[in-house]
């Protein structure tokens, strides 16, 4: 017993019912594999991640504890070394983004970093601020708000593919 395959006369053309399906199927690919691609991104994005994070903790234990940088300005001169190498991790290992408009991109990634600062700065002011959470928690909801954002600006804004 087999599946048998009956054309279907369409004007002046005949096609199969596996023809007419084709464009369908083509399209359901399509959208596994892109589903199958962010999944894996948002996976690298993690933990390659770790490695910004490293350099944070570390860039600002050296600014602050070993040369003796007020806080702030330790704090400000590590996240313009982190998020510049967040930006090429990313691009290289995360999206595999490759195009020659280098300074572009690294435009793009700042802005959107300064843009998830301030919804971090948010998320840490309503949950501390206006509903009285304890500081860590509040910390650590605005870093997941920073980290979802980050990545969906980093994948659709700053290393969208053409």
């Amino acid at each position: 017993m087999g599946l048998t395959v009956k054309n279907t006369k369409l004007g002046d053309q005949e096609e199969t019912i596996v023809e007419m399906l084709e464009p369908e199927a083509e399209l359901d690919r399509q959208l596994v594999s892109s589903a199958k691609e962010t999944r894996n991104q948002a996976i690298r994005y993690i933990l390659w991640g770790l490695i910004s994070v490293a350099v944070n903790f570390a860039v600002y234990y050296i600014t602050y504890n070993v040369l003796g940088i007020e806080y702030q300005m330790a704090n400000g001169i590590t996240w313009v070394i982190a998020v510049q190498v967040a930006f090429w991790v990313d691009r290289v290992k995360v999206f595999e983004h490759h195009s020659q408009y280098v300074y572009r991109e690294m435009g793009k990634f700042y802005a959107t970093r300064i843009v998830t600062y301030f919804i971090e700065a948010l998320i840490l002011w309503l949950l501390v601020s206006v509903i009285g959470s304890p500081m860590l928690l509040a910390k650590v909801f605005g870093q997941v708000g920073a980290i979802v954002g980050n990545f969906l600006f980093s994948k659709w804004f700053v290393f969208q593919s053409k």
